[in-house]
């Protein structure tokens, strides 16, 4: 059994945001799997042209 620590809230907003984006990036890889090569073409494209223009 553990103790007590009144200072600990729990996990902090920093958390719980890392959570969601982990959560959302892991599903966005999984669709981005299922997809032909084509497809991972066009992805790399827009980084690289994004990466020129931003």
């Amino acid at each position: 059994m553990s103790k007590y620590d009144p200072y600990d809230d729990g996990p902090s907003k920093a958390d719980q945001a890392a959570e969601d984006w982990r959560e959302t990036s892991s599903r966005f890889w999984r669709y981005l799997r299922t997809r032909p090569a084509e497809t991972w073409g066009f992805f790399v494209a827009g980084l690289i042209v994004g990466g020129v223009f931003f």
